[in-house]
């Protein structure tokens, strides 16, 4: 839950409250009830300090045997594998499952890479925005976490102007407690919202792994693309600029400041803009050479979908043993695994097939 921890405290989430729940295999172990039981709203919006401390209470109460640590290196060893923790232990292990979410996949822009972390920073990087106070800022991307980031500069006493490729902004629209049948019909609801593609993911989480691989890559990456909540619309327009169909070309510091020349759709001659700091809100990008404990050789073993790791039916990658669930494993069983309500079908798959292989 360590992601989610690091939140801004008035943040939510976006997905429904009922499509957000840790996997479980006993019943009375839903985020909505969590949310009554403590006398949190269980509908939406819902904050994500809450879902981060149900997370948290969900394991204490169902594996209560956890040893909070790093792993600093992880390596293939005889049959199976071995961990080495920064306290000098190594713990070896026949089978091994990596969750770790969306940590180490921040998709920085390549013209922001050789500027100082001062000048230019994802926002996975920042829960406290008050040291943006009175500063120019400059965030780029289009979905939540942009747009929630331009919020927060402005609520911190900043000034923010949001740049996007894309030539409108889109926001979810609010849960509405009574649809018609017709409504219903051509857009059944689902944990991924409206729709009848999500209905269809939802209800066959496994289908999109025996789509040819190019379609599968194709429609993971366009399905549900980027969007705001619907909550934030009073908190953003109206108090944070926005500059749409505008693409950064080029960054450079100058004068402590940072420099992007800025093309706008029209106009193919570059526009110098100078701000304070530059943030990313341009999403994650798998990608298995960044996680930094995987020791070179077995890394090298992995078999891809583009950047993402190649998985079995059973989220079990090209070698045999190392699985991998959560944002991991979209390319390969599609957009629901993106959000946390694709553990519903991952977990007790891969539970399953390693009681199995150990059983043997």
């Amino acid at each position: 839950m360590s992601f989610w921890l690091r939140m801004p405290a008035t943040i939510h989430l976006k997905s429904f409250a009922w499509a957000t729940n840790v996997a479980a295999p006993r019943p009375h172990f839903t985020y909505p009830e969590y949310c009554r039981a403590h006398g949190l709203e269980d509908i939406e919006p819902c904050s994500m300090a809450s879902f981060a401390e149900y997370g948290l209470w969900v394991q204490r109460e169902l594996v209560p045997d956890v040893v909070p640590t790093e792993v600093a290196g992880l390596r293939a060893h005889g049959d199976g594998f071995e961990l080495s923790l920064p306290s000098g232990e190594t713990v070896g292990a026949h089978r091994v499952v990596i969750a770790t979410g969306l940590s180490y996949f921040e998709n920085m822009p390549k013209e922001l890479r050789a500027l100082p972390p001062a000048l230019a920073s994802h926002t996975a990087a920042h829960t406290d925005y008050s040291v943006f106070a009175g500063k120019n800022v400059a965030v780029l991307g289009a979905g939540a976490s942009a747009v929630e980031a331009a919020a927060l500069v402005h609520e911190a006493g900043g000034r923010s102007l949001l740049l996007a490729r894309e030539r409108e902004l889109v926001f979810v629209t609010k849960q509405e407690g009574h649809r018609t049948l017709c409504e219903r019909f051509r857009a059944p609801n689902s944990v991924l919202g409206p729709g009848r593609k999500s209905w269809v993911l939802e209800h066959f989480p496994s289908l999109l792994h025996y789509v040819p691989e190019a379609r599968r890559v194709k429609f993971t990456r366009s399905h549900l693309g980027p969007a705001g909540p619907w909550w934030l619309r009073a908190r953003f327009f109206g108090k944070v600029a926005v500059k749409l169909g505008s693409r950064v070309t080029a960054a450079a510091e100058r004068g402590g400041k940072v420099c992007l020349d800025v093309v706008e759709d029209g106009n193919p001659a570059p526009r110098p803009m100078e701000f304070d700091h530059v943030l990313a809100g341009t999403g994650f990008e798998v990608d298995v050479d960044r996680i930094p404990f995987l020791h070179p050789e077995l890394r090298a073993r992995i078999r891809r979908v583009e950047r993402s790791p190649a998985l079995s039916r059973v989220f079990e990658s090209s070698v045999r043993g190392l699985y991998f669930v959560g944002p991991a494993a979209a390319l390969s069983f599609g957009p629901l695994f993106r959000f946390v309500t694709g553990a519903s079908y991952a977990a007790p798959t891969v539970a399953r097939h390693v009681a199995r292989e150990l059983g043997r």
